[in-house]
């Protein structure tokens, strides 16, 4: 295979193999992020772990034969880095012994591979919400943001948005509940 004479390209395998990547890693990020949420105790602790292992998936591609189920193989990993996360902030006492975490992330795998009924049907109830509700409960769950500091930025007390937000998330399981109870 010839080089590019400048020197300013990478070679079509190497660019077809990270176009796959990007594919794929993009595919199912958020069934990853899904996955690692209800492994760890916490959002930020699921959105360091993703961080981790987004740099994994990315250094270990080359072992990941195309054509296979990247996301099962992206949760193996994501598994490992979750352990090795909670080996590293273990304090005290632990939440869950070394094989209820398995069992959970044997089951997280299990539910994030499966259809997602219940995102399309809150897409649906946030679609039939004011829009200002949408986009306040977007913004406090899509950007991660806290309660303060989104309180801040709109120039309400932090009280006053975490009862709104209450409210929004009321009316969410509310419509949630009924249209799930009448699609089963």
């Amino acid at each position: 295979m010839e080089s590019p004479k400048d020197g300013s390209q990478e070679p079509p395998l190497k660019q077809d193999r990270t176009a796959e990547f990007v594919a794929l890693y993009s595919e199912n990020y958020q069934r990853l992020q899904y996955f690692l949420l209800a492994l760890l105790p916490t959002s930020n602790d699921a959105s360091d772990v993703l961080q981790e292992t987004s740099l994994v998936l990315w250094d270990k591609f080359e072992t990941f034969q195309s054509g296979t189920n990247f996301f099962a193989w992206a949760c193996k990993i994501a598994r490992l880095q979750s352990l090795k996360h909670h080996e590293r902030n273990r304090r005290g006492v632990s939440l869950f012994d070394d094989e209820t975490l398995e069992k959970l992330a044997h089951d997280a795998e299990e539910y994030a591979s499966g259809p997602e009924p219940r995102m399309e049907v809150l897409e649906s109830c946030l679609k039939d919400l004011p829009e200002s509700d949408r986009t306040l409960i977007r913004r406090r769950y899509e950007t991660g943001a806290s309660v303060n500091k989104i309180a801040e930025e709109i120039g309400v007390t932090a009280n006053r948005l975490s009862k709104s937000l209450g409210r929004i998330r009321r009316a969410l399981m509310a419509c949630l509940e009924r249209k799930l109870a009448n699609d089963f």
